[in-house]
């Protein structure tokens, strides 16, 4: 037999990042000569001495060996008799890389880019590597941005840094940074009024004009009259001012024909030195599995919350980190927690607790956690209708990550609308990332900071994860408090070839976390979730924590929806607690609202809020009590309103 040491390895992904010993050992009935071993699939075997004197008969050898071959290496081994007989061979993988992955930016030349060029690293790994090189981060100018293709259209004139912070599948890392500087041409300026027409901010006419007067000035270059080419530059520069609206076209076009006069007239300032360097850098740590156990049951608990991670189809390996973490918020938060997991024996519910509607009603909220199914997690017959009546009993719900891929599309329409939206795919990404090769930066933007959930985080912020595509938009349908900004990623670096053929994504609006209140019960829904890291960050657990305790009724939140209201509305109609002009006009105006709320036209939603709560408040519109819930209703979503309006 035989073992490595190490017993873990030293990286991710099962990679060493050092030597490994190979650790053999057998029994023989004449004893024990010697070992081999072969790194080459045994076209040639390395023998290995016995340690000490050849075993005798009956007794156990062992024998160890250094094995330093980089790559993923089937090791071959066997032993060998002292009557000279050679056991048959068997194998141990050895996956070893020390070596950290290499950028270059192949549009830099002697440290020089033009003004029109993208600027992609190339990133390779030392053969035979770990591969999966991932950009880890990124920074232009020092300061911290997704990776992205970088516009050098998009910098000043001269000197710039970019730094890529990489890491193999291994966590081998380094971080490069080129300086360089941008230059620009006659051709560059060229190009750059062809963009500008093309994106409008050059009307097309000043455009030409912009145009005939470079040609201009480069012909009286290309013959050596440098004074009349800048007075013509001079007159493009004029034509810029006074027929550009300031903005970054109008100081581009200026900068770049100033530049261009410095040239042709010898008075550009001298460049300092520009090149790639690189240092070492810590790449992903790894974060083993925690030891999971059941909390003790506290009687003296303010609630009872129910985690619920079984899972039918893929498993995420986050799973025992979110149990465990959400274990921590029920200690620091004083409720109880538990699980119903069968495939996490130390810690499960011994029977599935959605089997009674009274167990299921002990708790204040219920989180599915990564619960993917096809089929699903709960049996149509014997559980789902438990846990749809809990719900409209007043039950709580919290998603989190795969709890979207709970469910084939179409199975289980009703729990599609209760999480919001169902999976349909995701980008890929790199292995470098550790426990997490599916993820990729992206920054998230915060849409709503009034729910508990939110209130911590800023107004934008990044974040590295696993990024879900829906079956539908439900921007119009749930309380949307997190979404994420597609432009920070859909040319990424670490998403294939991305960076070149832009990703397919949900068409620039991307909610991923939002409340709502749904068939008589309170739900929050946060998507990310999917890198275990996320479950050792405390801004994180925070967005876990405030969904719960609002859906466990223990903190108040605003998740108005316009779908809430919209059905609300019909309800009312068909049972006729509201007139039916009533209806009709409450229906047109929550239309308005809810268009002009898509359109981010907030202060247009406002008014035709105020119309329904108008509405509402008229003793003619209908009964009592439904007038009083829809212009709760109303009043919610305009606060809403304002809020985003703000």
């Amino acid at each position: 037999m035989a073992t490595l040491s190490p017993s873990a390895p030293t990286g991710q992904n099962n990679w060493y990042t050092g030597s490994v010993t190979l650790n053999v050992s057998a029994t023989d009935d004449v004893g024990i000569a010697k070992f081999q071993y072969s790194l080459n699939g045994g076209a040639a075997y390395i023998d290995v001495p016995v340690e000490g004197a050849p075993a005798s008969a009956t007794a156990s050898a062992t024998a160890s060996a250094l094995i330093t071959q980089e790559g993923n290496t089937s090791v071959r081994y066997r032993a060998v008799d002292t009557a000279g007989n050679v056991s048959a061979f068997r194998s141990i993988s050895v996956r070893i890389d020390t070596r950290a992955p290499a950028a270059s930016y192949p549009a830099i030349t002697d440290g020089h880019v033009g003004h029109v060029a993208t600027l992609i690293p190339t990133r390779t790994d030392p053969a035979p590597g770990s591969g999966g090189v991932a950009v880890l981060n990124m920074y232009l100018d020092g300061k911290l941005v997704p990776p992205l293709p970088v516009q050098t259209s998009d910098l000043s004139l001269g000197v710039h840094t970019l730094a890529v912070h990489l890491s193999d599948a291994a966590s081998n890392s380094a971080k490069y940074t080129q300086t360089f500087i941008v230059t620009t041409s006659f051709a560059d300026v060229g190009t750059l009024i062809a963009r500008f027409v093309t994106a409008g901010s050059v009307p097309g006419e000043v455009g030409a004009a912009l145009q005939a007067k470079l040609d201009q000035a480069k012909a009286l270059a290309d013959v050596g009259s440098a004074k009349r080419a800048s007075q013509v530059l001079n007159e493009f520069v004029s034509i810029v001012g006074d027929q550009i609206a300031p903005g970054s076209a109008r100081s581009t076009l200026v900068g770049d024909a100033r530049y261009l006069i410095d040239q042709l007239n010898g008075r550009l300032a001298p460049e300092p030195a520009t090149g790639l360097e690189s240092e070492p850098a810590q790449g992903p740590k790894v974060i083993p599995d925690p030891v999971l156990a059941p909390l003790p049951h506290n009687p003296d608990a303010d609630y009872n919350v129910l985690v619920f991670s079984k899972t039918t189809g893929f498993r995420h390996d986050h799973i025992p980190h979110t149990v465990a973490a959400i274990q921590k918020l029920g200690i620091a938060h004083n409720f109880n927690v538990d699980v119903y997991d069968p495939q996490l024996p130390t810690v499960t519910l011994p029977t599935s607790p959605f089997l009674s509607l009274d167990t299921l009603k002990q708790y204040d909220t219920i989180v599915f956690e990564s619960n993917v199914g096809h089929p699903g997690p709960l049996d149509p017959t014997t559980e789902q209708p438990n846990f749809e009546a809990y719900m409209h009993q007043g039950g709580g719900y919290v998603g989190i990550h795969g709890a979207a891929d709970s469910f084939e599309i179409g199975t289980w329409p009703w729990y599609g609308n209760l999480v919001g939206g169902l999976f349909t795919n995701h980008p890929n990404g790199q292995n470098g990332f550790g426990q997490c090769g599916s993820c990729i930066h992206t920054e998230v933007v915060t849409e709503d900071n009034t729910h508990p959930a939110t209130a911590h985080l800023p107004a934008r912020w990044m974040t590295v994860d696993e990024l879900y595509n829906f079956d539908r938009n439900m921007r119009a349908d749930v309380h949307t408090l997190l979404s994420l900004n597609e432009d920070s990623y859909q040319r990424s670096l670490n998403s294939g070839n991305a960076a070149n053929n832009p990703l397919r994504l949900m068409n620039g609006d991307h909610p991923i976390a939002w409340c709502q209140n749904w068939d008589g019960g309170k739900a929050f829904s946060n998507i990310l979730g999917h890198f275990r890291t996320q479950y050792y960050d405390d801004a994180f657990m925070q967005i876990i924590l405030g969904g719960i305790e609002t859906t466990a009724d223990r903190t108040d939140a605003n998740c108005s929806s316009y779908r809430e209201t919209s059905l609300l509305i019909e309800a009312d109609r068909a049972a006729g607690l509201l007139t039916t002009d009533a209806a009709d006009a409450a229906g047109a105006a929550l239309d308005i609202a809810r268009d002009s709320y898509l359109a981010t036209n907030y202060t247009t939603a406002i008014p035709a809020l105020n119309s329904i709560v108008d509405l509402a408040n008229d003793e003619a519109s209908g009964d009592a009590a439904a007038r009083s819930e829809l212009a709760r209703q109303a009043r919610e979503l305009r606060e809403w309103m304002q809020n985003l309006n703000r």
